[in-house]
């Protein structure tokens, strides 16, 4: 084959990992011209993919994702299965990142030809029951359980740790001072996104700088502020944490709204001219709030939501937002299931800063 065939087909893999792939992946015409290729090298890599499961390509549709993320089983195409069985326990929670996670890990699966069962955590459910199911099951060759904002209990890591096969915490809300060996822990970079937030706003002039945290509470929150602290202080910036504690499930939405109502005398009397928000969500709703009662965004106050979504693109102004790479943390997982990355004791992801209107130079 060759090397245009080649690269061509190594890059539709790596978009049929997106959630975004599932409505939409480039054309034949885009492919042709991001590639300078001609017709022939990028219609076979199409093709073969089409054959291998890994694409869906239908008149009127166009091409895209055959990842069939869903609670049930996803197995590969008959020629592609035969590396056994990997089990995912994802959080059923309304939050884009959650779905862009489980869409990379069913789609990624069905390119290393395993089948995936898929469970469904809810707020009462029983981890501890899952797992003796997930054990039973025949050729088990790895399980991923996503991380909701709740501890893990010391028996469920003693569950993992008794499998028979690699365990990964994903996107982990909490670090653990002991980890079977078994266990490979990802999580973000809490502390330098932390670092990287305050240091978005300094560059740009902002002296005064609110941070909003109305998740529950865990590692990543703290981290995350011990980070904004550091940099504050490095940098000659008064940091003001505007903080509410809520429980497990419910919603940051909620929450950060409650929280910048109750801080809207603070803000003003403090004249803060930055928040920073952890969520996306939380960003939308306080902006909202500030809008509510006569704060103007950017020109008075400005915002910066710590994690990153579609719609804070549309806002008025478009929201800047830090964004972390949970296809990369999801493939990475399914590479440790694999058996193409080593035991990951505890493997951090930074976030990168998207700048859009909503943080104004002083």
């Amino acid at each position: 084959m060759s090397r245009k065939y080649d690269e061509i087909k190594a890059f539709l893999k790596a978009e049929a990992l997106k959630p975004e792939s599932r409505l939409r992946m480039p054309t034949i015409a885009e492919l042709m011209r991001r590639f300078h290729a001609s017709q022939s090298p990028v219609s076979r890599a199409v093709h073969d993919l089409e054959k291998e499961g890994v694409l869906y390509c239908r008149r009127g549709t166009g091409i895209v994702s055959r990842s069939g993320a869903a609670p049930f089983t996803v197995r590969p195409p008959a020629e592609e299965a035969g590396r056994g069985n990997v089990a995912f326990l994802c959080v059923d929670y309304f939050a884009s990142t959650i779905w862009q996670m489980e869409h990379t890990l069913n789609a990624y699966a069905r390119q290393l030809g395993f089948t995936a069962r898929n469970y469904r955590l809810q707020r009462d459910s029983d981890r501890s029951g899952l797992l003796r199911d997930v054990a039973r099951t025949e050729n088990l060759r790895g399980v991923v359980l996503m991380s909701s904002a709740d501890h893990l209990e010391d028996g469920v890591l003693e569950q993992l740790g008794a499998l028979p096969c690699p365990a990964v915490i994903l996107d982990s809300y909490f670090t653990y001072d002991e980890l079977p060996d078994n266990v490979s822990l990802l999580l973000p970079d809490a502390r330098a996104n932390g670092q990287s937030c305050i240091r978005c706003f300094r560059d740009k002039g902002h002296r005064r700088i609110g941070f909003i945290r109305a998740i529950p509470d865990g590692t990543i929150p703290q981290q995350m502020i011990a980070g904004a602290q550091e940099a504050a202080a490095e940098s000659g910036i008064e940091l003001t944490l505007l903080s509410g504690a809520i429980k497990s499930w419910e919603s940051s939405r909620e929450a950060s709204r409650k929280v910048t109502l109750d801080s809207l005398g603070e803000i003003r009397e403090r004249e803060l001219t930055g928040l920073i928000y952890i969520g996306s969500a939380g960003a939308f709703a306080g902006r909202r709030v500030l809008w509510e009662h006569g704060i103007r965004v950017p020109e008075e106050v400005g915002i910066l939501a710590h994690g990153d979504d579609p719609i804070l693109q549309d806002c008025t102004p478009a929201l800047s937002s830090t964004r972390t790479d949970f296809t990369a943390m999801s493939r990475d997982a399914l590479d440790i299931l694999a058996g193409n990355l080593p035991r990951q004791r505890e493997r951090r992801y930074p976030a990168v800063i998207v700048d859009r209107e909503s943080i104004p130079h002083k």
